[in-house]
């Protein structure tokens, strides 16, 4: 077990010791939008932890993965805003302390927040947070914190951690060590983990990314490719296929939620330009908010204000790859 992170029976007491977490009635675990394997796989295994006091309260409907795993597990949920919340409830918040990406805990402090994901200012505040960067997911985190040994928890986390490092790209040396015990602990083969970690691409996925393509600019700069789209749906698909077809960076905006902007980046520059900040600024230069990981980001912005939004991700994109190489930007014609 990696020393970093606290054992099973210090948490409990860590737990045990907050007054609001003793007499609380209920424990509510709730996560961000849009729930991903991480965010939903860390509250099914925290709920198995804490025991019948604990709900699961997604704030509306979890991705399509992720549904899958509620579904398997057979969690029971309960939408947050059908809660009727009182002073005897402790708040748990996983995997985000954004405000943007948390609009239904308004006005509401939690009592705990677990995230993996660094703060760019302006983040949520709980009366305990846990917040390591340095991890993969959340899943990682509660792995070394829950020690779960049921076929469900090892299943739930096992599979935030695979989608969460995106299937180990983003792994460190305790990933692997908490993947290794969550599969020995919960009899899990790798094998069957992958079949429930990819999720199928439906049709609308295949043809939108088709009609996407009419849509895509891309930018050379010095021996790399900034590539930009505009798509219907499914903007965080269009993006990574962006990366397949040769792009190093791509941005994809879409009117769903609003308006959103998906973002993805080879590996290669992992440790040379980072997503998330890129994401917090262009958020905040239009009045949304981003965040996400080095490789992997997104941003919330004005539906109307996307095509704007799109131009300065790929401005600070250049900025930054030019401060690497002292390359031209060349605007790429189809």
């Amino acid at each position: 077990m990696a020393a970093k992170n606290p054992p099973k029976a210090l948490f409990a007491r860590k737990l045990c010791k907050m007054p609001s977490f003793a007499r609380a009635k209920r424990i509510i675990i709730t996560f961000h939008s849009l729930g991903d394997l991480d965010a939903v796989g860390a509250a099914i295994a925290l709920q198995r932890f804490i025991g019948k006091r604990a709900i699961v309260a997604p704030p509306d409907s979890p991705n399509s993965a992720a549904r899958r795993l509620i579904e398997l597990t057979k969690t029971p949920t309960v939408l947050f805003s059908t809660l009727q919340l009182g002073p005897k409830d402790f708040i748990v918040v996983l995997d985000s302390s954004s405000p943007h990406l948390l609009p239904h805990l308004a006005g509401i402090r939690p009592g705990l927040i677990i995230d993996h994901h660094p703060k760019l200012g302006g983040e949520i505040s709980g009366e305990i947070e846990i917040n390591d960067p340095s991890v993969s997911s959340v899943c990682e985190m509660l792995c070394f914190l829950l020690n779960p040994s049921d076929k469900a928890s090892c299943l739930s986390l096992a599979l935030g951690i695979i989608s969460d490092s995106a299937f180990f790209r983003n792994a460190s040396s305790t990933t692997f060590e908490a993947m290794a015990c969550l599969l020995e602990r919960g009899g899990l083969s790798y094998s069957q983990l992958l079949s429930l970690a990819i999720s199928p691409e439906s049709l609308g996925e295949r043809i939108e990314a088709l009609r996407s393509c009419q849509s895509v600019c891309a930018e050379r700069v010095g021996s790399y490719i900034i590539a930009t789209a505009l798509a219907k749906s499914h903007s965080a698909h269009f993006a990574e296929t962006l990366l397949h077809l040769g792009a190093d960076i791509s941005f994809v905006g879409s009117a769903e939620e609003g308006g959103h902007i998906s973002a993805r980046m080879r590996e290669g520059l992992k440790n040379e330009i980072g997503l998330d900040r890129i994401m917090a600024e262009v958020g905040k230069a239009f009045g949304g908010s981003g965040s996400g990981h080095s490789m992997a980001a997104a941003a919330s912005v004005k539906k109307e204000e996307l095509k704007d939004a799109l131009a300065l991700c790929t401005k600070l994109s250049e900025q930054l790859l030019l401060s690497m190489e002292h390359g031209k930007i060349k605007k790429i014609q189809w």
